[in-house]
């Protein structure tokens, strides 16, 4: 009996899931994919990898393919080139409700993975000043006024990826703003009134939408810092200059980051701090205000965080800039190892 356990364990199919073009199949993760060491690490678990193309059009096969495995492991952006996930998160729902372990839950990633985090976990200790937008008529009689105080503001739209939806807006006279996307990455900037940009956004709100609203922080000229997470434990950093940084020219109107990152392990000691901070305060604060519980924390998502002012002691304070769930690409190489750990212990429950 013992025996054949470990032999039904041995042949339990868990799914990498990630998006491209319809009817594509294939037999196992490219060497070439940022996923292979995902699918090493699973198969070192003892875990057969079913690699899964997802598209709308393919809609009933996936569905099919992982209603056969134990565990769905899903890289898909929440919008790209004008899809969005709801087909495959229906799927998702579907099949978690079945008793597959599903590593990042769409009810959990619209908890913690879109922009509203921002505002409800605003403070657990990493937040900055923050208002909530859910309809057109409150942005239109609020945001105006915060403006007119910050000078600058940073909206962002409930979800998107790559920069989308996000703008640093500056107010430059009474109704003329310049307003820029992090979609941007080259510093593009463009000037309009404040009513037509505002007039923009609109479309934002469409289904139930909302918008966030943050002040800047000017310190975004030095880079942001991602830190990894795989459930509530640390497994990397990564840090991200803005262009010509590392050259002690950066950018002036930085906004987007079109740089590398560098990878650090969870052990770098410039980060300790940090580190302390997300795994004894931040997280479990957000776990409490979200209502979500550790074990339903995704298999692999990130925090990404601005510098902050600096303290009297010249330490550094981190913000928030945004919680990445959905599509999570690159990662520390200690990543792969610490969510096949992950899927083992789920899927073993």
């Amino acid at each position: 009996m013992l025996f054949r356990r470990m032999t039904e364990r041995q042949r339990l199919k868990l799914a990498i899931v990630w998006r491209g073009a319809p009817g594509t199949r294939i037999a196992q993760v490219p060497e070439t994919s940022r996923l292979h060491p995902v699918a090493l690490a699973l198969q070192e678990r003892s875990f057969d990898v079913e690699p899964v193309i997802y598209s709308e059009a393919d809609s009933p096969f996936v569905r099919d393919r992982l209603s056969k495995c134990a565990g769905i492991l899903v890289w898909v952006d929440p919008l790209t080139d004008g899809k969005d996930r709801r087909d495959l998160d229906a799927i998702l729902c579907d099949l978690s409700s079945q008793g597959i372990w599903v590593g990042s839950h769409p009810d959990i990633i619209r908890k913690m993975g879109t922009k509203e985090v921002l505002y409800r976990t605003r403070d657990v200790g990493w937040g900055s000043d923050t208002a909530l937008y859910e309809s057109f008529a409150k942005f239109g009689h609020e945001f105006p006024g915060r403006l007119m105080t910050s000078g600058t503001r940073v909206l962002k739209r409930q979800r998107g990826n790559g920069g989308q939806g996000v703008w640093k807006v500056t107010l430059r006279s009474p109704n003329q703003v310049i307003v820029q996307e992090a979609t941007h990455r080259d510093g593009t900037m463009a000037q309009t009134t404040l009513s037509e940009f505002m007039a923009s956004c609109a479309p934002y709100f469409a289904n139930n939408g909302i918008v966030i609203d943050q002040a800047f922080q000017p310190r975004i000229v030095e880079g942001m810092v991602r830190s990894y997470m795989c459930g509530g434990g640390l497994v990397g950093f990564a840090r991200q200059y803005p262009k010509g940084y590392a050259e002690g020219e950066p950018e002036r109107d930085t906004f987007g980051l079109p740089a590398a990152k560098t990878m650090y392990s969870a052990s770098e000691a410039q980060f300790a701090r940090l580190r302390e901070n997300l795994e004894r305060v931040w997280i479990p604060g957000m776990c409490k205000v979200l209502a979500i519980e550790e074990k339903d924390l995704p298999a692999l998502w990130d925090a990404d965080f601005l510098f902050g002012p600096k303290m009297p002691s010249g330490e550094d304070t981190f913000v928030l800039c945004e919680i990445n769930a959905s599509c999570i690409t690159p990662f520390p190489p200690q990543a792969p190892e610490k969510v096949a750990e992950r899927a083992a212990q789920m899927i073993a429950r």
